[in-house]
């Protein structure tokens, strides 16, 4: 009878974590589809002739500090109502930038890349560590992300990069391709791989091995020239 009710327990266990796993997936899905269309729209606002040339506005800042003084209660009352029926994605973004969209055509991967590397960023996306340098900057500049299904697995195959792949990230109307240079695993105290550098590389970082994920998985690329 134990057996019995044991298996039963195995059985319904099993169907909760694939049940968990699929809404994760479509949750992921979902939220990334809406940041890379928040994005896109980005670009056709600077594409477009309506576009002042002297005017640079970010992607997205949800959280937006008022600047006007003497604001009226009748007009914070009507910000915080529509505040509260903001979309899902918008609440996801709240004080987080969308700052490019990364492509890695062998892994058939293009993501929307969060300021940030906390755990709302990196649930549905790729997250841009702070401090190190943006995109085609000269230095470092450092993206993380998953490999594991219960968040945004867009590094998942990340070990299947060899030198000479391509690693492209677009930012405003710039489009800037990284050639692959090496791959390694260090120990999550190896914090040297975030240092700035004389050259402009970028460095992806996610965990390994699947499952355990106690190492470092380190994907190196220099700029194209």
């Amino acid at each position: 009878m134990i057996r019995k009710y044991l298996a039963i327990v195995l059985i319904l266990a099993g169907i909760a974590f694939i049940a968990i796993g699929l809404y994760q997936n479509f949750s992921t899905k979902y939220y990334q589809d809406k940041l890379v269309e928040e994005y896109d729209r980005h670009i056709s606002m600077l594409n477009s002739d309506e576009e002042k040339e002297d005017v640079k506005e970010p992607v997205r800042e949800v959280d937006a500090v008022e600047e006007n003084e003497g604001v009226e209660s009748t007009e914070e009352e009507a910000s915080a109502a529509e505040e509260d029926t903001r979309s899902p994605v918008d609440k996801y973004l709240e004080g987080k930038e969308i700052s490019g969209i990364i492509e890695i055509p062998k892994l058939n991967v293009r993501a929307a890349i969060l300021e940030g590397t906390d755990d709302r960023a990196l649930k549905y996306t790729v997250g841009h560590y702070p401090g190190t340098a943006n995109p085609g900057e000269k230095g470092n500049s450092v993206l993380l992300g998953h490999r594991n299904y219960l968040y945004a697995h867009y590094f998942r195959r990340l070990n299947e990069l060899n030198p000479g792949d391509e690693i492209i990230i677009r930012k405003d109307l710039d489009t800037y391709t990284y050639i692959v240079t090496e791959s390694f695993v260090v120990s999550p105290q190896d914090v040297w791989v975030l240092d700035d550098t004389e050259d402009t590389i970028v460095t992806l970082i996610t965990c390994t091995p699947i499952i355990t994920y106690t190492d470092r998985l380190i994907v190196r690329g220099a700029i194209a020239e």
